[in-house]
């Protein structure tokens, strides 16, 4: 009787789906914040990071209590309660005066859903100051290589970005003046700058106004060197330094025959040497060259160049 007994009970539990004891309840501890940033952006302390979506006992993390931001200098110490959301990125930014001339702590860390906290997240020290001015009267003009930009401002540094089309704005380059160079820039590509000032890592002005332009090659050249002219056999034969532009495309000639105006003789050359055979022989003649880049932008000419024809 008894084996019968413990056998219908077996069959009972199998029944049932029995599989052992029940598991703990979770504890949802969020995850620690390790990517924690900070800069001190004008009057403002501007504070990011991601809270992770996993809590430490690798599951979902649905939601949180609170997110507390702590900052800590010069004696004093304060927290800022974070509005809460859903995991992922986070901006929040305070007021940076009562911290000037001070540096600053800060470090972040988030209560779970069942009033369980993280650890503190990686620490930041932001070195608190006087807002920089933002720089003022930017302006933007076509330049030989790219764009030049000029600004004024009284900042110890400063950081140029660029954005063009649906691309998000991104820095350049630096100037430790007010004025900076974009070689990189693009003729026909429709472009926008603003620049702000920067102070160390970790501080840095508000950004200045936008300035828009679509640069364009107005620029001709540089002027053929050196053009030389010497009396061979029915010939006279120019030679000058070969132009090595990246832009460059062609000379031109150009001939005064016993001091008359000059004309055109020849074109689209792309050697940096001539023979002149439409010779008179005893008639001096006189030679210039220009050079013509990719898009019609012609030089000035050449110093002059003569010799009798044989």
């Amino acid at each position: 009787m008894r084996r019968a007994l413990i056998a219908v009970a077996c069959a009972v539990l199998a029944g049932c789906g029995y599989v052992g004891d029940p598991k703990p309840p979770t504890l949802d501890i969020p995850s620690t914040i390790a990517d924690l940033r900070a800069i001190q952006y004008g009057g403002k302390i501007l504070v990011e990071f991601t809270l992770p979506a996993l809590t430490t006992e690798g599951l979902t993390l649905n939601k949180v209590r609170s997110i507390e931001l702590r900052a800590a200098g010069g004696g004093a110490e304060r927290t800022f309660n974070i509005p809460p959301k859903d995991p992922g990125a986070f901006e929040y930014e305070f007021d940076a005066s009562e911290w000037a001339g001070k540096q600053v702590t800060l470090t972040v860390h988030a209560t779970g859903p069942k009033g369980k906290t993280s650890g503190w997240s990686n620490a930041v020290v932001v070195a608190a100051g006087p807002p920089l001015g933002i720089p003022r009267n930017l302006k933007a003009e076509d330049a030989p290589r790219g764009v030049r930009l000029t600004w004024q401002g009284d900042g110890p540094a400063y950081r140029i970005f660029r954005s063009s089309g649906e691309l998000a704005p991104a820095p350049v380059g630096d100037a430790m003046q007010p004025e900076y160079a974009d070689g990189g820039a693009e003729n026909g590509t429709a472009y926008r700058y603003f620049v702000l000032a920067f102070d160390g890592d970790t501080r840095q002005s508000e950004a200045s106004t936008i300035v828009e332009i679509t640069p364009r090659d107005a620029f001709p050249p540089a002027v053929p060197a050196d053009l030389s002219a010497t009396a061979g056999v029915d010939s006279i034969e120019l030679a000058w330094q070969r132009n090595t532009e990246t832009d460059f495309a062609s000379y031109n000639i150009y001939r005064s025959t016993d001091g008359g105006a000059f004309e055109q003789i020849a074109g689209t050359l792309t050697a940096p040497t001539y023979t002149d055979r439409a010779l008179e022989t005893g008639k001096r003649y006189r030679y210039a060259v220009s050079s013509v880049d990719l898009v019609g932008n012609e030089s000035p000419r050449s110093i002059v160049a003569e010799a009798v024809a044989p």
